[in-house]
């Protein structure tokens, strides 16, 4: 069977809509367990990439580990990409 995949990319604002959107995200991509965060300037330059896997399926948890992880880089663009094996 093939791997279903989703991306999503929007502006970084402020903790509390990152946590939002990012659990958003996960809401209707229920049956990801592979997540990819991608990081750019505004300018669209990479500034890097981190990867999880999603273990017990626990989208509180998760999105707020993503989010911080987001909000600790320069602001910029955010991609993130999640993949059902």
């Amino acid at each position: 069977m093939a791997a279903e995949a989703s991306v999503l990319t929007f502006k970084v604002g402020d903790l509390d809509s990152c946590v939002v959107v990012v659990r958003q995200f996960f809401c209707e991509n229920k049956s990801a367990n592979t997540v990819r965060v991608a990081l750019s300037t505004r300018d669209q330059k990479p500034l890097g990439a981190r990867v999880w896997r999603l273990v017990d399926g626990n989208i509180e948890v998760v999105s707020r580990i993503i989010a911080g992880f987001i909000m600790t880089q320069p602001h910029g663009s955010v991609t993130i990409s999640a993949r059902a094996d």
